[in-house]
């Protein structure tokens, strides 16, 4: 059982197979940054920080308040701790070579919940959009299949969960 964060985060309508990255973004400190603070964030609990790192979509626009007592709702309900995140070079999309407006950034989230004591190793790749100066996500995709993880995270492989007692 994946870890509620990625449940949580999870926006359908976004087909992260059908992209491909174009390549690395010349600049993506902004775009890595946002996702490491948001992240952060939410490790740390403080849910109404993470929100500064994220769209109205990945809100359904709720206000700051409602929206982070609910983060709060199921990160303590769910027993969530992130362990650790290995944010990776933001990715240009073919559309966009220079990252000026959208920017793909995955990581290689390391998290627990109390579904999964024993911890998981969680691929994503966050979809991160420009709102005048900032740098937000606005959708988040977790890799199941070993082909989305070689396109993502070249030389990486799905740890093999199953009969791991």
């Amino acid at each position: 059982m994946r870890t509620i964060h990625a449940t949580l985060t999870l926006c359908a309508g976004l087909l992260l197979s059908t992209q491909v990255p174009a390549a690395d973004c010349a600049d993506g400190s902004g775009p890595q940054e946002a996702v490491k603070n948001y992240i952060s964030a939410m490790q740390n609990h403080t849910f109404s920080k993470a929100y500064d790192f994220v769209t109205a979509k990945m809100t359904d626009g709720k206000s700051r308040e409602d929206w982070a007592a609910q983060q709060k709702l199921f990160y303590e309900g769910g027993e969530v701790n992130v362990l650790g995140m290995d944010i990776r070079k933001a990715q240009a999309p073919a559309d966009d070579a220079a990252c000026a407006k959208q920017a793909f950034v995955p990581n290689i989230l390391k998290s627990r919940d109390k579904f999964n004591n024993q911890g998981t190793t969680e691929f994503e790749v966050y979809t991160m959009v420009k709102e005048g100066d900032a740098w937000k996500i606005d959708a988040q995709e977790t890799l199941f299949d070993a082909e989305g993880v070689k396109k993502w995270f070249p030389g990486e492989e799905v740890p093999d969960f199953e009969d791991q007692y």
